[in-house]
């Protein structure tokens, strides 16, 4: 991992296989544990107050720091992917799907974070743990549908199918623990348990499935020289070009802030998928201590974003017709309406009819977790032609390292947000293990819920709107990629395929692809 930029040599831009309806829901399945992994820690801040005896500002610390620290696993688990095909381990087992078997053990012993009575400390390395093996998993799982196709429909097809599954585990999770814990008694702590072990061996099948259906650029493909690096190999150890490969390798990630188009598409990710973690930690607390209902109800309602699952391939169809910038505008103003709808709700609960109260939650609940899908998937549905446009800077496939780097400022942002959670909340006079809050409790949790997350969302917003990646632009990108590649000079560019170059990358023409490739 040392010679970060050495030994590569031209990437090929196709690789062989054509992607299938098939290989797509193999793939998606791994993403039944990405979207579910967020569903599972909805339960946790309930569960260790409730029966771990911790206050909510240690729930949420634990919660916050330590993903912040796991965030850092995000930088070392994208760059170790990306250069993993410099050893003889990574050649033999590969570089992306390998995590996704490794991670299986590791999440199994994670099932220690779901046993009371346990030292806060062990809580705190456990879920530390949870979080860093999501980063080991997600991580390189994230880079295959750039390796898998070049194709736009092709890689939609993956990134909407991945959506899908994602989604139906947004539903699923909260359905099936509505029913354990509606079977087994809500008030007990293996009622907990028993949901979260079942849905913890169902990850694992699905990654095993994800593994099984997929494939990644060979060493060839992915332009590596495997002859001059095995002749490096047998060079003395060089601990000074050694430091310099690990310095260069964390200036990597930081070279992707140059590619302007990344930098507006992680921002609404971040905005995005941070404030959609806030709304996840505290909505149990609102069904339960604001709307006054029990925590079976709270998990049926999640489990009715089932409906919106059908409209995942209409959310493919609108992000090819429309683009991203329009899809963004459709989504961020639909959410905001929802949660004012179920801001409604909370104050107009004892003073609207019973009858028609009872049916507006659920068009309400219906309404927020359509758009709140849709929040998920378009960032994932637009990160797959990032490194495409990166590429035209650098004339190198670094999808990994984007990966990684989203990840880690993902975890950064979701890390502090939990931590504010809990601070903020602890001013309001929460109490752990009780059946009521104070009502500073009530609206403090309101305006977490609501309040901060429609900030949240409309800034996301904001920032969209001046996003130019489409699938035309896109289609000018890679054509032009492909006429550098093949020999043509910069020099010959048309001047509109120079203006949209510009405009996705944010860096001037000239300075784009560099000239040892021509």
């Amino acid at each position: 991992m040392s010679q970060t930029n050495e030994n590569v040599v031209q990437t090929p831009t196709k690789p062989g296989k054509k992607v299938k309806l098939g290989n797509a829901i193999g793939f998606a399945l791994g993403d039944f544990y990405g979207g579910g992994f967020g569903q599972l820690a909805v339960f946790l801040p309930v569960f260790w107050t409730k029966f771990a005896g911790l206050e909510i500002d240690q729930t949420q610390n634990i919660v916050g720091i330590a993903t912040m620290v796991s965030a850092f696993a995000a930088l070392v688990v994208g760059a170790l992917s990306d250069n993993l095909y410099r050893y003889k381990f990574g050649r033999k087992f590969g570089r992306r799907r390998f995590f996704l078997i490794a991670g299986i053990p590791v999440l199994l012993v994670t099932m220690l974070m779901w046993i009371p009575g346990l030292p806060l400390w062990l809580y705190f390395v456990v879920y530390a743990l949870w979080i860093i093996a999501n980063q080991m998993i997600m991580t390189p799982y994230s880079a295959l549908p750039t390796e898998m196709t070049t194709d736009f429909n092709g890689r939609t097809m993956l990134s909407t199918t991945r959506m899908l599954f994602s989604g139906i585990s947004n539903a699923a999770i909260p359905g099936g623990a509505a029913i354990i814990l509606s079977a087994l008694g809500e008030d007990h702590a293996y009622s907990y348990q028993v949901a979260m072990l079942t849905f913890m061996v169902i990850f694992c099948i699905c990654l095993f499935a994800a593994w099984k259906s997929t494939w990644e650029y060979t060493p060839e493909e992915a332009g590596i020289d495997v002859a001059a690096i095995d002749a490096e190999a047998k060079k003395p150890f060089d601990f000074g070009e050694w430091l310099k490969g690990v310095g260069q390798l964390f200036a990597d990630f930081f070279t992707t802030l140059r590619i302007s188009s990344f930098r507006k598409h992680v921002l609404i990710y971040l905005l995005g998928q941070s404030f959609l973690d806030i709304f996840g930690q505290t909505w149990l607390f609102f069904v339960l201590y604001d709307l006054n209902k029990p925590a079976a109800f709270a998990s049926a309602l999640l489990s009715l974003s089932i409906i919106g699952e059908p409209l995942k391939p209409v959310y493919g169809w609108l992000f090819a017709k429309l683009g991203p910038r329009k899809l963004f505008s459709i989504d961020f103003g639909g959410a905001i309406l929802g949660l004012l709808g179920l801001l409604f709700l909370w104050k107009s609960q004892g003073t609207l009819d019973p009858s028609i109260w009872n049916v507006l939650v659920y068009v309400i609940t219906i309404w927020w977790l359509i758009f709140r899908s849709l929040t998920w998937f378009i960032p994932w549905n637009v990160f797959p032609f990032i490194p495409d446009v990166d590429e035209l800077v650098t004339g190198k496939n670094r999808t990994g390292v984007f990966v990684g780097f989203q990840l880690f400022l993902r975890k950064l942002t979701a890390g502090f947000a939990a931590s504010a959670i809990g601070v903020y909340l602890a001013t309001t006079g929460f109490v752990k293990d009780a059946d009521t809050q104070p009502v500073a409790a009530q609206n403090g949790i309101a305006m977490v819920m609501i309040g901060w997350v429609i900030a949240g969302l409309a800034i996301a917003w904001i920032i969209s709107l001046t996003l130019p990646l489409s699938k035309k632009t896109h289609g000018i990108l890679v054509a032009e990629i492909e006429r550098l590649k093949a020999g043509g000079k910069k020099a010959d560019v048309d001047p509109t395929v120079k203006k949209v170059c510009e405009q996705l990358t944010g860096v001037k023409y000239e300075k784009c692809w560099p000239e040892t490739a021509e």
